[in-house]
């Protein structure tokens, strides 16, 4: 009988803490701008603590960063916010639940992985990419072997005795 009441309050214990767990992060959501802010910290663009959000965008703006025209910087973080924002500046990202919140935790592991990655970014313009068809450096005359598949060897031809 101890046995089980011992059990039935350390699961009640346990309940507690996680409930107080997650009333801390429904009550403190992370916010658009928190999010605005690691992205700035991940750029290393040092602002004062006292920076207005319009500053903080601004900021990130002319530091190459694409944000929709009407960024809501006080709207609690959603996956599909970070989708959104990740993809306008080069990141391949899905999420199956765009309105789940994005925690403090996930953001600070977000830019664990993908700071490296949004900091050295290319400006728009800068591609470096080339497509088959274009010309790719080192290929000024399009001797660049694009065609897929095996080819046929030609038969031979002397140059000196024609046919």
């Amino acid at each position: 009988m101890k046995i089980v009441r011992g059990f039935a309050l350390g699961l009640a214990a346990t309940a507690m803490v996680i409930l107080s767990g997650a009333y801390a992060v429904a009550s403190n959501p992370a916010t658009v701008g928190d999010f605005l802010s690691a992205y700035a910290k991940a750029l290393k663009i040092e602002l004062p603590a006292s920076t207005s959000t319009d500053t903080l965008v601004t900021t990130l703006r002319a530091a190459g960063v694409k944000l929709d025209t009407k960024v809501d910087v006080t709207k609690a973080l959603t996956q599909g916010d970070v989708v959104r924002i990740g993809k306008a500046n080069g990141l391949r990202l899905t999420t199956n639940r765009p309105t789940a919140s994005f925690t403090s935790d996930e953001i600070a592991q977000f830019f664990t992985t993908y700071g490296i990655t949004l900091a050295t970014a290319p400006a728009a313009g800068d591609d470096t990419r080339f497509a088959a068809s274009d010309l790719p450096p080192g290929d000024p005359n399009n001797n660049a072997n694009t065609s897929k598949g095996k080819k046929k060897g030609r038969p031979f031809h002397s140059p000196t005795e024609p046919e």
